[in-house]
């Protein structure tokens, strides 16, 4: 009888450990870097702008491909959404400044 008991409880534990694994492996980690308005954009070096942009498609690659598995909660899409506004922004600024854009992950 002691033994039913134990394996009970062993599993019971086991689920619980296993269950909060995957919690904490599907969350998304925060975006770690700032999102710039249109002026801070423009302030930025050359070199800078450029690692900018490379970071941003890395971020927005990273987080496409998280939730291409398990979906979006409300306030992920409008940091995906803010994301690629941001992308939009630091290629019309290396536009302006007739740089050659990175490639683009596909």
């Amino acid at each position: 009888m002691k033994t039913i008991r134990l394996s009970a409880g062993v599993i019971l534990v086991a689920g619980m450990l296993l269950t909060s694994s995957l919690a904490r492996a599907f969350t998304a980690p925060p975006v770690s870097f700032e999102i710039l308005d249109v002026t801070g954009i423009a302030a930025l070096a050359d070199d800078k702008l450029l690692d900018t942009y490379i970071n941003t498609i890395a971020e927005i690659e990273a987080q496409r491909m998280l939730h291409m598995t398990i979906g979006f909660s409300a306030k992920e899409y409008d940091t995906y959404k803010d994301l690629v506004k941001y992308r939009l922004r630091i290629l019309m600024e290396i536009n302006r400044r007739k740089l050659e854009i990175p490639p683009a992950v596909n």
